[in-house]
């Protein structure tokens, strides 16, 4: 089967080259220029620009530049529409959709010596009319593919169908595991990957598995960290911090992380991620990113020890993470918020006893008011029938005296002695009764 690929593959080679010697246009010719020898100061900012031409209407490009890590450090990029752009450790990634028949780009480098230095342009990929294009070589890279698995080796067979290769989806691409080249300090092997046997390279000192994966449309090559106990890839990645030489790897499952910091998806060139870590600041219950670009990755230096280090994405600068001075400086805000939390916990419990207290004083003081409210009301009930009590007496007595009260037919006649104050008893006087009509009979006689 793969005989007959490749002779296929070749027949379809020969045939396109018979069509360009009779003078036939297959694709339009694409031109790369740009700065390539930069005169560099240290600590100065240099810049280099770089246009990619084509006789057709370009719809993306992506370009890739190299540069040398001792002498330059990577500081910014600049293009067009939907321009995305990354660097560092010795690599600039350029991409942008002109939509026209050219695409420039600017970068920014910092000088870290004196003098000149190369930058070279790596690759150079533009996508016209749905197709490919190496912008470099002026051929297809579906073209190109074929050549590179007609020149593949011999052990590379078995990695031949895409059913034989393991996968993983990256922002929504597949990519597959390619015959990789080899790199100084790393052996050769075959593991198996997804029930595979795939060919990686093994730094034994580090530790580190490298896998080659090719996205499923040939845009993507590049090189990923593998991890063998969790089947997950990390893009390859080193840089310096200090003497050392560090490779991003993947957190340990379980391990270690500083407190008051929370997992991200640091970005890397147009499509990948690095699992990292970013500062937190808690805010009551919620968590606020700070808005540095500063991260916390995970990594392994040369001589194979793991530990965290502060990535700085604006200035692509390494350093070792000091968690040493990390938590105790944390433990001291800490004990500041622990002595914050118990005032208010203090503050919420004083109030709350002081509206209790409150509620119970009122609530003694609305039964009291209601307790001489219904006194008050007795004492006046009293006070009325104790009146009407009285009255009573009163108009007994009324009574009695009408009673004693002699009628009007007769009258009693009578001297008051000298110092006398008061009425007698009749009997006692010997009143005089005069009988009036007698009297006036008499009168009359």
């Amino acid at each position: 089967m793969k005989n007959k690929k490749k002779l296929f593959g070749k027949t379809m080679g020969l045939i396109a080259a018979l069509v360009l010697c009779f003078g036939m246009t297959v694709l339009a010719a694409p031109s790369v220029t740009g700065d390539t020898e930069l005169t560099v100061q240290k600590d100065k900012i240099v810049s280099a620009s770089y246009k990619i031409t084509n006789d057709d209407s370009i719809e993306s490009v992506k370009l890739t530049l190299s540069y040398d890590k001792s002498d330059l450090t990577y500081m910014s990029g600049s293009g067009g529409d939907n321009f995305s752009g990354s660097g560092g450790n010795g690599l600039v990634e350029l991409s942008s959709n002109p939509g026209s028949k050219a695409a420039t780009f600017g970068v920014k480098f910092k000088g870290l010596t004196d003098g000149t230095s190369e930058v070279t342009v790596s690759s150079c990929t533009i996508t016209v009319n749905g197709k490919e294009i190496d912008a470099l070589s002026g051929v297809s890279l579906e073209e190109e593919e074929e050549e590179k698995e007609d020149a593949s080796a011999e052990d590379e067979e078995e990695e031949e169908d895409d059913a034989d290769r393991a996968t993983w989806v990256i922002d929504g691409r597949t990519f597959l595991t390619h015959h990789i080249p080899g790199i100084d300090g790393y052996d050769d092997e075959k593991i198996e990957i997804q029930g595979k046997q795939v060919r990686v390279l093994h730094n034994t000192v580090t530790d580190v598995y490298l896998v080659y994966l090719f996205s499923d449309n040939g845009s993507y090559r590049d090189y990923f960290v593998y991890n063998p106990d969790t089947g997950n890839i990390v893009p390859y990645i080193e840089k310096q911090s200090g003497t050392d030489t560090v490779t991003f790897i993947e957190p340990e499952e379980g391990g270690y992380v500083p407190i008051r910091y929370s997992y991200v998806d640091m970005p890397w060139g147009a499509k990948y991620t690095v699992p990292a870590y970013k500062h937190v600041i808690i805010d009551g219950v919620d968590e606020i990113f700070d808005d540095t670009n500063r991260y916390l990755v995970y990594g392994v230096n040369q001589d194979g020890e793991k530990a965290w280090y502060s990535y700085d994405y604006d200035k692509d600068s390494l350093q070792l993470f000091d968690d040493v001075a990390y938590q105790g400086e944390q433990n001291y805000i800490t004990e500041l918020e622990d002595q914050d939390a118990a005032l208010r916990t203090e503050a919420d419990y004083q109030q709350n006893r002081y509206t209790t207290d409150m509620g119970r004083r009122l609530m003694i003081i609305l039964v009291m008011t209601l307790i001489i409210i219904i006194l008050l009301n007795a004492v006046v009930i009293l006070t009325l029938r104790m009146k009407k009590m009285q009255m009573l007496p009163e108009k007994e007595d009324d009574e009695e005296e009408e009673d004693h009260t002699p009628k009007s037919s007769s009258y009693v006649t009578g001297s008051l002695e000298e110092n006398e104050s008061d009425f007698h008893d009749p009997e006692e006087d010997e009143l005089e009764i005069i009988d009036l009509d007698n009297a006036s009979d008499d009168d009359e006689d």
